[in-house]
């Protein structure tokens, strides 16, 4: 029978060890902790108070592994924690709050594709909030996890992406009158984009700003300047993608009034499916000779799909089994490289859930060689929590 009672002592002994700075000993507590509260939930999922305590352990895990450097870990027990707070349906700020610690936590970790997923999925959730209104309910909260959302994007998403959110973000902590870390590095990553792209006149504003009130923050360097509208007229020039129209619609200029601060603004979710169509031939030819053009495309599509997922997109839900195999085919031309590794892991996380639903779709006979040949690359790269 599951001890509450023993949870919760070692729970707090864990905090103890963990503020003292003796991570090794706090996790085999929190181990010991978390095992009684999936037990407990495992019998009695309705149980709230034990459920909210095991969210809590799970952070204070998180962040205990990300004081010694385990970033992997660290992942796991945010990944664990988000699945545990779900059915809590906390406020909509907090919960988008709780959730931002995933996105981040994934991107320590190297889990690209999950980061830029959940953090678009953590930033959806403030969809009713009013970014253009200071005096809104919520409106720092949006604000805020768009700075967050930017850091992320930063690293695993489009820098046109990344510019846009931090953009916003800057324009809307600047109208709450909050000059926090996030305004910083709001700033901070607007200039090196805005620079590394080439718009001058925007860069120099976003470091006049930083100057002003961070007059000791230091610049940042941009990990990776392939765009997706770069990349899509890199793929356009080989005559591997022909749809102009589709990059004018699915890139808005990062700079204009119209700059997407996440996936979802791109614009209508109905065109996931027609982007996939278009893109995965481009990624089969890409892949092969400009791999970094190839995964820019090929991710960025498939986050476009995810939010479209998450949002109910009828075409992509009803023809799930016409448009699955080409999400799976065009993920599956991102593994030739063959490298080991937290991207491939994440790769391979995103194939498994993809082959499961058309499992359960009943793909047609076709499509079995495809997902024999995912199948094979999901057992030799999936990895899981070491609890």
């Amino acid at each position: 029978m599951p001890n509450r009672r023993f949870a919760r002592r070692t729970h707090r002994e864990a905090a103890r060890l963990a503020a003292a700075g003796d991570h090794p000993a706090a996790q085999a507590a929190f181990a010991a902790a978390a095992a009684e509260y999936r037990d407990r939930l495992a019998g009695h999922p309705g149980d709230r108070s034990s459920r909210e305590d095991f969210a809590e352990l799970l952070a204070a895990r998180a962040a205990s592994h990300a004081a010694a450097g385990d970033h992997a870990r660290a992942y796991w027990a945010e990944r664990e924690r988000d699945a545990v707070a779900e059915p809590l349906g906390a406020p909509a700020p907090a919960r988008a709050r709780q959730r931002l610690d995933y996105p981040e936590a994934a991107v320590r970790a190297g889990r690209l594709l999950t980061a830029a997923v959940q953090a678009v999925a953590a930033v959806g959730g403030l969809d009713d909030f009013d970014p253009a209104d200071p005096a809104g309910a919520g409106f720092t909260d949006l604000a805020a996890a768009l700075a967050r959302a930017a850091r992320v994007f930063g690293r695993a998403a489009d820098p046109d992406l990344a510019v846009g959110a931090a953009d916003q973000a800057a324009r809307m902590l600047l109208a709450a009158g909050r000059q926090d870390d996030l305004l910083r590095d709001s700033l901070r990553l607007a200039a090196a984009l805005h620079a590394a792209a080439g718009r001058g006149a925007h860069a120099r504003g976003a470091r006049d700003l930083l100057g002003k009130y961070f007059p000791d923050a230091a610049p940042v360097t941009v990990p990776n300047a392939v765009t997706l509208r770069g990349a899509l007229q890199a793929a356009a020039g080989t005559g591997a993608f022909a749809d102009a129209a589709l990059i004018r619609r699915l890139c808005p200029d990062p700079a204009g009034r119209d700059a997407a601060p996440t996936v979802s603004a791109r614009g209508d979710l109905g065109l996931a499916a027609v982007a996939l169509h278009a893109a995965e031939p481009a990624v089969a030819v890409l892949a092969r000779t400009s791999p970094a053009l190839a995964w820019r495309i090929a991710t960025e599509v498939h986050y476009l799909l995810a939010a479209a997922d998450r949002h109910g997109e009828r075409n992509l839900h009803v023809n799930f089994r016409d448009h699955g195999p080409v999400w799976v085919a065009m993920l599956m031309a991102l593994t030739g490289e063959g490298n080991r590794g937290p991207l491939m892991a994440d790769l391979a996380s995103a194939l498994a859930g993809l082959c499961e639903r058309l499992h359960t779709r009943h793909a047609a006979p076709e499509h079995e060689p495809l997902i024999r040949s995912a199948q094979r690359f999901i057992a030799a790269f999936a990895d899981g929590p070491d609890r």
